[in-house]
């Protein structure tokens, strides 16, 4: 799997955390630039989250906050607790 699947198919797994949650998520993926997830703001504005690949793991960039990619239902009730601000 290349860097791009791996990190879409980690946005996916994330997205469906997120899912079960609830929490809206709009995954994008525009020609070639790298898959972006995006979540709801209460003012109506998207935040972005991306996965950065560092070290042989996977991190999630969210606002600033870092996450650990291999713990994604820790990553998404926190993204959700944040997106409810």
């Amino acid at each position: 799997m290349t860097p791009s699947e791996a990190r879409y198919a980690l946005l996916v797994r994330l997205a469906w955390e997120l899912h079960a949650i609830p929490v809206n998520s709009w995954l994008v993926l525009l020609g070639r630039a790298e898959p972006v997830l995006y979540v709801p703001r209460n003012d109506g504005r998207k935040d972005a989250i991306v996965a950065l690949p560092h070290t042989g793991r996977w991190l999630l960039l969210w606002r600033g906050t870092v996450f650990d990619g291999g713990d994604l239902r820790v990553a998404a009730r926190r993204i959700a607790m944040g997106a409810a601000r």
